[in-house]
């Protein structure tokens, strides 16, 4: 006679529970090797590369700062100081920093604490609204 009801679940498993704190320092050691960025703006810019800094934020989620708020003072300090300043209480491993001279715009990605930094001038650059005021179907997430 077949068997009525559901089968027997079971209650017992052959997984041995590991220790809370191990499981928490295994996840913590994955997490520091994730790279975090913080992408941030140098000196006086335009309204446009306020914007551009914006978008590059929400590029980089999730492992960026998003809502970061710089201060003028800290506008005016070093690379070195806001990498030596913000790598080991926030965690940030690389820095964005965009600039604007009177003819030019400059992004530099710096390692943190004290790794090579890259220099690149921004020769022409999209904003996202640009680019969702030109599509047909716009996506905005």
């Amino acid at each position: 006679m077949p068997r009525r009801g559901r089968k027997r679940k079971k209650t017992r498993t052959h997984v041995v529970e590991t220790d809370e704190r191990i499981r928490g320092a295994l996840a913590s050691q994955d997490e520091l090797k994730i790279p975090r960025s913080l992408v941030i703006r140098r000196g006086k810019v335009e309204s446009e590369i306020v914007e551009l800094v914006g978008d590059l934020r929400k590029l980089m989620r999730p492992y960026t700062a998003v809502n970061f708020k710089e201060d003028a003072k800290n506008r005016k300090v070093t690379l070195s100081h806001y990498a030596n300043s913000l790598s080991t209480s926030m965690g940030v491993t690389h820095i964005f920093a965009l600039s604007q001279n009177s003819s030019r715009i400059n992004l530099r990605i710096g390692r943190t604490p004290a790794g090579p930094t890259l220099s690149f001038r921004v020769k022409r650059f999209t904003l996202g609204r640009q680019i969702r005021a030109v599509q047909r179907r716009p996506f905005d997430s």
